[in-house]
């Protein structure tokens, strides 16, 4: 039986920490954990037909959560926030904008004003009007 020296264990004890805390923060921030080669690599959410979905946060509103899932542009700040572009998507003004889901119903407030809560689901789409 091989023995293992007080830092081999060191290591591999911090490399299966690791490993759990990047597995939890991708549950909680519903983004995607991969470990290759003892490198974890979290993904965040992706646009797929021109639609976005993250898990919600108790006390951030949803342009936060946006602006930390996503590269945004705005007109307006705070909660007269409007979203124009979601990771390089712009709504064309004519006759596009980014409408935004909670819990897979039109939301009635703006993302700027909109606290959530861990257990909601907030989409946006690419809605045409």
């Amino acid at each position: 039986m091989k023995k293992f020296t007080k830092q081999q264990i060191i290591a591999s004890m911090a490399i299966v920490l690791l490993v759990i805390v990047a597995a939890v923060t991708g549950i909680y921030y519903n983004q995607s954990v991969t470990v290759q080669n003892n490198v974890v690599q979290i993904q965040k959410p992706s646009l797929v037909n021109n639609e976005l979905t993250y898990s919600g946060k108790d006390g951030v509103t949803a342009l936060a959560l946006l602006q930390e899932n996503a590269t945004i542009e705005t007109s307006g700040t705070g909660e007269m926030a409007y979203v124009t572009t979601i990771n390089g998507v712009a709504a064309n003004p004519k006759n596009q904008y980014w409408q935004l889901f909670l819990n897979d119903k039109s939301a009635s407030v703006g993302a700027g004003s909109l606290v959530t809560k861990s257990t909601d689901t907030i989409t946006w789409k690419l809605s045409s009007f």
